[in-house]
């Protein structure tokens, strides 16, 4: 009796350790961006995280955008809060372990343009804003990924959040199109 509670004690913990790493970076990038093609991306990609939210910053504001985003793909009013909540909270707790990170910023901004603002989760736009244009080369070097660089100042110039200057500004240093 003692070998099988202990077998499934050492089988629960791993299983936790396998679904818990089972979302890399990329993973997390891939899935996110994809919502433009499939917006229940984001119910697939909080469920991906599974359980319990990942320890890791950058990783915890991708599980909070996609956790606020699934909504979009859920029919129960209780189970669309719950979700927006809880990525809400994820969004909050990695923008406060990583103020400067150019990614989580990005996503926080993101989340924030596309919240409908009966729900008032719009406070931190203009801040964001501003920090993600002062900070784009910055931001492309810490991205890494310029594909996924390019698809985050696309979104941002398309966001319908910048004035005409500062969407010159944005296309100047980063020379995107108007697409």
């Amino acid at each position: 009796m003692m070998i099988r509670i202990l077998a499934f004690l050492v089988f629960s913990l791993a299983a936790e350790l396998v679904s818990a790493q089972k979302v890399s970076l990329n993973l997390a990038r891939e899935t996110y961006f994809g919502m433009s093609a499939d917006e229940c991306n984001g119910l697939k990609l909080s469920n991906d995280f599974g359980e319990n939210p990942p320890k890791d910053a950058l990783l915890l504001a991708y599980y909070g955008a996609a956790t606020a985003a699934a909504p979009a793909c859920l029919g129960n009013p209780a189970k669309k809060i719950s979700y927006f909540r809880r990525g809400k909270q994820a969004i909050t707790e990695a923008t406060l372990l990583q103020p400067q990170n150019f990614e989580i910023r990005f996503l926080r901004f993101a989340t924030q343009s596309k919240t409908p603002s009966f729900l008032g989760y719009n406070q931190d736009i203009e801040n964001d804003k501003r920090f993600l244009l002062a900070n784009l080369k910055k931001g492309r070097e810490t991205v890494s990924n310029d594909r996924i660089f390019n698809k985050m100042t696309d979104f941002i110039a398309k966001s319908g959040q910048l004035t005409k200057n500062e969407l010159e500004i944005l296309k100047r240093e980063n020379r995107i199109s108007e697409n």
